[in-house]
């Protein structure tokens, strides 16, 4: 049996320790396929050099929506989406757009904001012609209602962090 995962965060700080000797061993445990999935700048940054190093990762580059203050940050939007299209179009391996969506888990969750960088991610994913990994966490009328109203079904993608009815 082989493993594609398709949803990971190797970037991430908990693997600092040993990232590298983790990933060397994919190829003895049967992985033969990793899509990386950006959460915030630094780790779409993060993601693309995964995929430049190891010719077996995937990328997906995105914003969750607990940290598009970094696309706040820029007070251009335009700037802000740049640099996110920029990264997709470097690499043939970038796959998708994402992690994006909404997460209103937290009470002090900006849902204006994280909403607008939605539908911005969205639609620079069918800029791009690129699919998206959704993250959804308490918020699964607003996202199945954005999904409808921005035709998302044209672009397709997952749904990851989805735990609701049917």
């Amino acid at each position: 049996m082989k493993i594609f995962e398709t949803h990971a965060h190797y970037d991430d700080e908990a693997f600092d320790k040993d990232r590298e000797e983790l990933i060397n061993s994919f190829c003895d445990n049967n992985i033969y396929a990793v899509t990386n999935i950006g959460a915030d700048l630094a780790g779409c940054r993060a993601t693309m050099e995964l995929i430049k190093k190891y010719d077996f990762f995937y990328g997906a580059i995105g914003i969750h929506p607990s940290d598009v203050e970094d696309l706040e940050s820029f007070k251009d939007d335009e700037k802000a989406l740049s640099i996110l299209r920029d990264m997709a179009l470097s690499h043939e391996r970038v796959v998708a757009i994402g992690e994006i969506g909404l997460d209103y888990h937290y009470d002090d969750t900006d849902k204006i904001l994280q909403e607008k960088w939605f539908v911005k991610q969205l639609d620079l994913a069918r800029e791009l012609n690129l699919p998206v990994v959704i993250h959804s966490r308490d918020a699964a009328m607003d996202t199945i209602d954005i999904m409808k109203r921005e035709k998302s079904e044209d672009i397709g993608g997952v749904i990851h962090c989805y735990s609701y009815s049917k």
